[in-house]
C-alpha cells in the first residue's frame, strides 16, 4: 500500500508515527467496499445487487467509513513499524474523516526495543569464589551413594529389635475387650509404620522369638481409618528380623557402581562435588558480571517488556510451588511479592537487552549446530528422545525461544572469559 510515514523519536523507547494515506487509495479502497456491500446488501425497493452507492453510503455509510478507516490504519501500521522492533500494543492518538478523494492521517504511539549501546563489557572485574571440597564432604557424598544402594536383608546376628527394622510379626488386638486384629503375619516397618504406628514401641528390644503385651495408641496416620487415635490392647510376637542394610565401600561394591575400585570411585566422586562447586562458583560469577554490567548501562526499557518478563517469573514461579503440591489455580501473590517480582522482572529486561547488545557486538552467534546440541541435553535430562523434543518446541513456536538462550548463555560466558578475574581470599585471610 502506498503511504507516507513520520517518526517522531518520543523517548528512547517510545515512538509517535503520523501515518498519511494517499486520497487515490482511500477512494479504491471505499469503491471497492460499496462495490462489495452492493452484491450483499439487503435494500427495500431494490433487487439484490441493485442499489445505487448513493442509497448505499445513505443507509450504510458511516459503518463503512469506520471499516475502511480500521483496515487502512491496520495495514499501514503493520506494515510502517516492520522494522521498528515494537513491543506490546500501539495507542491511536488522532485521525482525521475518511472521506473519498481526500488523504487519510493518523497519529500512533508505540514503544519499540530500546536502541542499547553497551559500554565497559570488556575487563569488568569479578571475583571467583570456588569453595573447595573438604574430606568430609566426599565421604557424606560416598555414603549418600552407597545409601542408594541398600538392600533389606535377613538379620542374621542375634540383636533385638531396632528403630527402622521391618519386623515379621504375630499381632493381636483388643479394643474394650473386642478383638480388632489378629495378623498371624504381618510386616511391621519400626521406621514408618502404616497400619498400626505406635505399636513400634513394643517391638523394639525384643529378639526373635520373643513377646510382649501392652497398651498403645494407634497413630492418626494410620491406614486403618477404625483404629486413627485409639488405645488398644496388643500381643506381639517376633517371627523374622529385616535391616535395611547399607553395603561397605570396597572394591568389590565400588565395581558394582562402575568404577574399578574403591580409591577410583571415591577419587571420582571427589571430582565431580568439585566440578559442581566450580560451576556454583562461574554461575555466581556471571550473575555479578550481569549485575555490574546493567549498573554500568542504564537505560529506561518499555512497561510492555516488564510486563512480559514479569509473566515468564509468575509462571516459572507457580510452576515450582505447583511440584510442591499446590494447586495451580489457588496460587496468588502478594502486593509485596508483585513489588519484588517486577523489579527482578525490569532487571531482566534490561539485561536482555544487554546481553543482545554485547552479542552484537562481539559477533556472538548462535548456529543450527548449537540448537542441536542444546536439544540433545535437554533429551538427555529428561530421558526423551531429541527428535520429540524438537517437535515439542516446534509445535509450540518455542525455536526461537530457545535460540535467544543459548545466545545469552554465551554471551554470559564471553563476559566471564573476558573479564577481570580474582580469587576469593582464602577463610584464614578473611578472619
Amino acid at each position: 500500500m502506498n503511504y507516507s510515514v513520520q517518526v517522531e523519536e518520543v523517548s528512547s523507547y517510545r515512538r509517535r508515527l503520523r501515518i498519511t494515506v494517499p486520497a487515490a487509495v482511500v477512494k479504491t479502497q471505499l469503491d471497492k467496499a460499496y462495490k462489495d456491500l452492493k452484491k450483499k446488501a439487503k435494500v427495500p425497493g431494490f433487487r439484490p445487487g441493485h442499489a445505487t452507492q448513493r442509497v448505499l453510503e445513505e443507509r450504510f455509510g458511516p459503518k463503512v467509513l469506520s471499516d475502511v478507516g480500521g483496515e487502512l490504519i491496520d495495514s499501514s501500521y503493520r506494515s510502517a513499524v516492520a522494522t521498528l522492533s515494537p513491543v506490546g500494543r500501539p495507542s491511536l492518538e488522532e485521525s482525521s474523516e475518511i472521506e473519498s478523494g481526500k488523504d487519510f492521517t493518523f497519529t500512533v504511539a508505540v514503544d519499540v526495543e530500546p536502541e542499547v549501546k553497551v559500554t565497559g563489557h570488556k575487563g569488568l572485574g569479578v571475583t571467583m569464589a570456588a569453595e573447595q571440597v573438604s574430606e568430609e564432604d566426599v565421604q557424606k557424598a560416598v555414603d549418600a551413594r552407597l545409601a542408594r544402594r541398600a538392600r533389606i536383608l535377613e538379620v542374621t546376628e542375634d540383636r533385638g529389635v531396632q528403630v527402622g527394622d521391618f519386623v515379621l510379626s504375630e499381632v493381636k488386638l483388643t479394643l474394650d475387650g473386642v478383638e480388632v486384629a489378629n495378623d498371624p503375619g504381618t510386616l511391621i516397618n519400626t521406621g514408618a509404620e502404616r497400619f498400626y504406628p505406635g505399636i513400634e514401641a513394643l517391638l523394639v528390644g525384643l529378639t526373635k522369638g520373643a513377646e510382649a503385651t501392652g497398651e498403645f495408641t494407634v497413630g492418626q496416620n494410620s491406614a486403618l481409618a477404625n483404629l486413627r487415635g485409639k488405645t488398644v490392647e496388643a500381643a506381639v510376637k517376633v517371627l523374622a528380623l529385616q535391616a535395611r542394610t547399607v553395603p561397605t565401600l570396597d572394591d568389590e561394591s565400588a565395581k558394582e557402581l562402575g568404577h574399578d575400585s574403591a580409591e577410583a570411585f571415591v577419587a571420582s566422586v571427589r571430582f565431580e562435588l568439585q566440578q559442581q562447586r566450580d560451576e556454583v562458583a562461574r554461575n555466581n560469577a556471571r550473575v555479578a558480571l550481569l549485575q555490574k554490567l546493567v549498573e554500568l548501562n542504564p537505560f529506561d526499557v518499555p512497561d510492555a517488556m516488564v510486563e512480559q518478563q514479569l509473566e515468564a517469573l509468575t509462571e516459572e514461579l507457580k510452576v515450582r510451588r505447583a511440584y510442591q503440591g499446590e494447586d495451580v489455580r489457588s496460587i496468588r501473590f502478594s502486593e509485596a511479592e508483585l513489588n519484588d517480582l517486577r523489579s527482578r522482572a525490569r532487571f531482566a529486561a534490561r539485561a536482555a537487552l544487554l546481553l543482545a547488545a554485547v552479542a552484537k557486538e562481539e559477533g556472538i552467534v548462535v548456529t543450527e549446530d548449537d540448537v542441536t546440541k542444546k536439544i540433545e541435553e535437554i533429551a538427555s535430562s529428561r530421558q526423551q528422545s531429541a527428535q520429540a523434543i524438537r517437535g515439542y518446541l516446534q509445535s509450540e513456536g518455542a525455536i526461537p525461544m530457545l535460540r535467544d538462550r543459548i545466545l545469552e548463555e554465551r554471551t554470559l560466558e564471553w563476559l566471564l572469559e573476558n573479564a577481570d578475574v580474582s580469587a576469593a581470599p582464602a577463610e584464614s585471610e578473611q578472619a
